[in-house]
């Protein structure tokens, strides 16, 4: 339920507090009061328009706050799991909506900042305002099955998430029926691209690890001159000597045998000699393969065109199927199951179509059984709304909801067409609401359906705004009567200008407009019980002076309990 809202500089409002209770809350006030001030700051906090404009003149910005008890906690906790949102402790929920001068709103709720279809996501299922828009629900039949889904049991939403999924799943497979048996000649043209890129990639002949090893050998063919020059230089140092020099080798071995000479006198030299023959024995173990090595590096400059046309040809695959040699032949491969799957595509759509009548009758079969569950809970809503319109002053008044299924209808709302109708009075034929219902007609339906609604809906609040439009007399006590109904099972709030319905709120918020060195403000205020029977005089259009007046809206108030 709504506790407390909070205005700050909105329109004509500077800062009111309103406490609301938890039955019916009667709003009432002069023509022009700001009376509707109260219910925008309402839609507003839901995620209503709230823009510059409504800022008060000369304040820097507007600020919208609400206090809720939720009551619906377990429907409601999902929602704020689902964007990292929680209650405050006692289940309270703080939503604040603020604008400045440059036009930028923010939404909190429990001072976190969210986006506005979160805050719409969260309210709708804790404040239902029902105004002349919701007359235009009524009037618009593709509205009426959301009313009848409402009303029924928790199995015609778990049949809807069944049929949801049952959808997708229709919807896939005939994507996928299309895609393979849709366009001949484009299947055609498919598969000719397809045994291209096949062929162009098979022909070359490719190897994961090949462009790495043409890499390299372009790289040793390149330097060939090089690579001769330096190791037939270290092959002559080392085993032949250069000029007056000796070799290596034979430095080495003159080397080892001043050591051995000299380990006679010091045995621990005999470490160093070994060492130093050890690495004259490696050397000899080297020779042949340095010489080798020498004898065949090649100098082949055409080998060297090759590796780069090869390497060429990698690049223009690379360009053309992925950036590396894995990417293309993976590429092929896929390219192999696509034309595969083209080729098989006959058997392919034979299986998928099979698929598709089947997913189609269990759709059917599902939306024959959510058909089944609106037609029980239309039947009931019917004999419901029906008796509340008796109580309204609209005897005689026959209420039906047809519910027509056409099984060539595939929808995630199932294979129905609902709409209400109405016969006003005796002997006249039902007819849709649009045809037929005048203003106060749709008041009085729209009262009975919410009445109906009230004890299934698991709403925290429910905002009438002028819904009394069109009656007045007896039927104006009639619907004050189902207002306060509707307020035992679910918090209440009502803008009314007809003293009949006033007369039954448990808590009177009156609306003023006040005028203070040139500046227009609207006030709130709570009535006693005295305040009160003057607000109901004056609704009455009596004198709120005259002891008869007064006497006559205490009776009012009376008789309302």
């Amino acid at each position: 339920m709504l506790l407390e809202l909070n205005i700050n500089n909105y329109v004509l409002i500077e800062q009111e507090t309103i406490n609301f209770t938890t039955d019916l809350n009667i709003i009432t006030g002069e023509t022009g009061a700001g009376k509707s001030l109260v219910i925008d700051a309402i839609q507003a906090v839901v995620g209503g328009r709230l823009n510059k404009e409504d800022i008060r003149q000369g304040a820097a910005k507007a600020v919208i706050e609400a206090l809720f008890a939720i009551n619906n906690i377990d429907e409601l906790q999902d929602i704020l799991d689902s964007y990292g949102l929680s209650l405050e402790e006692d289940n309270m929920l703080l939503i604040t909506r603020e604008v400045n001068t440059s036009g930028r709103s923010i939404s909190r709720i429990n001072g976190q900042i969210v986006t506005l279809s979160m805050l719409r996501s969260i309210t709708e299922s804790i404040v239902d305002i029902v105004g002349q828009n919701e007359h235009q629900l009524l009037l618009n039949s593709a509205k009426h099955m959301d009313f009848v889904d409402n009303f029924g049991d928790s199995l015609i939403n778990t049949c809807k998430d069944d049929i949801k999924q049952l959808i997708s799943m229709i919807r896939e497979a005939e994507k996928k029926l299309e895609d393979i048996c849709g366009n001949t000649a484009e299947r055609e043209r498919r598969l000719d691209l397809l045994n291209f890129q096949i062929n162009e990639i098979d022909s070359s002949k490719l190897r994961a690890e090949e462009e790495n090893d043409l890499k390299s050998r372009k790289i040793l063919l390149s330097n060939s001159e090089k690579l001769f020059k330096n190791i037939s230089a270290a092959y002559q140092k080392i085993f032949k000597g250069e000029g007056n020099l000796p070799a290596l080798i034979d430095i080495l071995n003159q080397c080892t045998s001043l050591l051995s000479e000299a380990a006679f006198i010091d045995m621990n030299l005999n470490s160093f000699k070994d060492t130093l023959e050890g690495a004259v024995y490696q050397l000899e173990d080297l020779k042949n393969d340095i010489r080798s090595y020498r004898d065949n590096i090649e100098f082949n400059d055409s080998e060297i065109d090759l590796i780069e046309e090869r390497l060429d040809l990698i690049n223009k695959l690379k360009r053309k199927y992925g950036s590396t040699i894995s990417e293309i032949l993976e590429y092929r491969d896929k390219s192999a199951a696509q034309k595969e799957e083209l080729i098989n595509s006959e058997k392919l759509a034979t299986e998928l179509e099979k698929k598709l009548e089947e997913l189609k009758k269990s759709y059917i079969q599902k939306a024959s059984e959510l058909s089944e569950l609106r037609k029980k809970s239309a039947a009931k809503l019917e004999k419901l709304v029906e008796k509340e319109l008796q109580d309204l002053n609209m005897q005689g008044a026959a209420f039906k909801i047809i519910v027509e299924s056409d099984d060539k209808i595939i929808s995630v709302k199932g294979i129905d067409k609902v709409e209400f109708m109405i016969s006003p009075n005796p002997g006249e034929p039902e007819k849709p609401l649009n045809k037929i219902a005048s203003g106060g007609e749709m008041s009085r339906i729209m009262l009975a359906i919410k009445n109906a609604l009230s004890n299934t809906e698991r709403l925290s609040c429910i905002v009438f705004d002028e819904v009394d439009a069109g009656i007045g007399g007896i039927t104006a006590t009639l619907v004050g009567q189902k207002i306060k109904a509707i307020s035992k099972n679910v918090q209440t709030i009502c803008i009314t200008h007809l003293p009949q319905i006033a007369s039954f709120g448990q808590n009177h918020i009156l609306i003023q407009k006040t005028i203070e060195d040139n500046k227009t403000s609207t006030k709130l205020k709570v009535l006693n019980k005295e305040e009160r029977v003057i607000e109901v005089a004056r609704m009455m259009g009596g004198d709120i002076n005259n002891k008869s007046s007064l006497n006559h809206a205490k009776e009012l108030i009376k008789n309302s309990k």
